[in-house]
């Protein structure tokens, strides 16, 4: 059994056409991730614009000037220095909105351009702001008192503003906000924001992986291998078990390779700190109790899950035809139309389901299911779900193949 496992593995590496596609999807990966960092511009503390290695290097600096404990009387003082860079920007209209950052620096000096313009544009300083501040133009007591408000605004509007929340997908959210932990840790993860956003793209290596199978048992009947192993035990029994090995086998080392390729790209230009960080440093209204390392790892073990159930869907259709070409397509349509599914609001929870809008909306929306008192969130029910298609679809593919051999 392992020599034909391993038999079927090298069959399955020597699909050009497959290999061509995970070998496309891991360039595409490093690629954005290269343009990602070397696109980038921001300002320094004197007010400096830098671009690309320089820019990145800025932004952490900035970031890691704002590093410490978000407790009330951090964000108070931090909200009244906003406060101040706005009126300091208002004492000097109609003039000052249509400055650039240079000409503030040029006219008003270093100091004021500090205090004013470096502030207002600073994300620590806005993203803040936008969650301390209630909806009477208040600001909160603290920093858990407006996240619980914006959970809760969240709620009360629905997921997308359609989607109505029950009473027990309420409770089950605030439930999962009542265990964070406060006050919370701010500083530089911005390796870890982009490996958490990043991981959407790993639908790319999803597809290629399912084009890579998709010649696991079609291949089988376009060379005609089938009629030749038909009268053996070996044709009927062994061969469909180690096929589908062999396949599960090439998927998770496939996955995990593309992983750590796209772990491997951010952290070169973007560092590793930040991974104890919590996961608010995503949104500060997220209920999700995790840390920034732990989200993404989790975002990253869903989507293993998700592969190996596309996995099973692939070898289910390439059991079913001749052609390779039909199982390699039917899944990167699935792919592409749930991605176009999440715009069509009637049908977005459905869409979510799909692979790409699955990772991507996992642990970033307040997406959930329920059925009576039980209530699931996206998470939870994609892994089921695949899970399921794996457990399912792959018997029921080597059912099919041995089943064509003794037609």
């Amino acid at each position: 059994m392992l020599d034909l496992i391993r038999f079927e593995l090298k069959k399955i590496v020597g699909n050009r056409a497959g290999m061509l596609a995970c070998a496309f999807a891991l360039l595409i990966i490093v690629g954005i991730t290269i343009l990602d960092a070397v696109t980038t511009q921001t300002y320094d503390l004197d007010g400096k614009t830098c671009s690309g290695l320089a820019g990145l290097d800025a932004y952490r600096e900035k970031q890691e000037s704002h590093a410490g404990t978000l407790d009330a009387d951090r964000v108070a003082e931090d909200m009244a220095v906003y406060d101040r860079a706005e009126e300091l920007a208002e004492s000097e209209e109609p003039t000052y909105s249509d400055m650039s950052s240079e000409q503030i620096l040029e006219t008003y000096g270093l100091e004021f351009w500090r205090s004013s313009y470096a502030v207002l544009h600073d994300t620590y300083y806005t993203r803040l702001r936008s969650v301390m501040l209630l909806d009477d133009e208040v600001y909160a007591d603290d920093l858990q008192q407006a996240c619980a408000a914006g959970i809760e605004e969240g709620l009360k509007d629905g997921l997308l503003g359609y989607y109505d929340y029950t009473p027990a997908e309420e409770s089950f959210w605030l439930a999962k906000a009542s265990r964070m932990s406060w006050p919370l840790e701010y500083g530089y993860a911005d390796g870890w924001v982009s490996a958490f956003n990043w991981t959407t793209f790993l639908a790319l290596p999803i597809v290629a992986l399912c084009v890579a199978l998709s010649g696991v048992f079609s291949g089988e009947y376009q060379s005609r291998a089938a009629s030749v192993v038909l009268p053996t035990r070996l044709g009927k029994r062994a061969l469909p078990v180690a096929k589908v090995v062999a396949s599960l086998i090439f998927a998770t080392v496939y996955w995990w390779l593309s992983v750590a390729v796209m772990l491997g790209a951010i952290f070169a230009f973007f560092g590793a700190e930040g991974a104890s960080l919590p996961f608010q440093m995503m949104g500060y209204a997220n209920p999700y109790p995790l840390t920034m390392a732990g989200a993404t790892a989790l975002r990253c073990a869903l989507g293993y899950v998700i592969a190996f159930g596309m996995a099973g869907f692939t070898l289910l259709l390439s059991s079913k035809m001749r052609s390779s070409m039909p199982a390699a397509v039917i899944p990167m349509a699935i792919v592409l139309l749930g991605f176009i599914g999440i715009f069509f609001t009637p049908a977005a929870k459905v869409a979510a389901l799909t692979p790409l809008s699955s990772i991507n909306w996992s642990f970033s929306r307040m997406a959930s299911y329920a059925a009576g008192s039980l209530v699931l969130d996206l998470p939870s029910i994609s892994t089921l779900l695949y899970a399921a298609m794996l457990v399912t679809l792959s018997p029921l593919a080597m059912r099919a193949f041995a089943r064509h051999q003794v037609s």
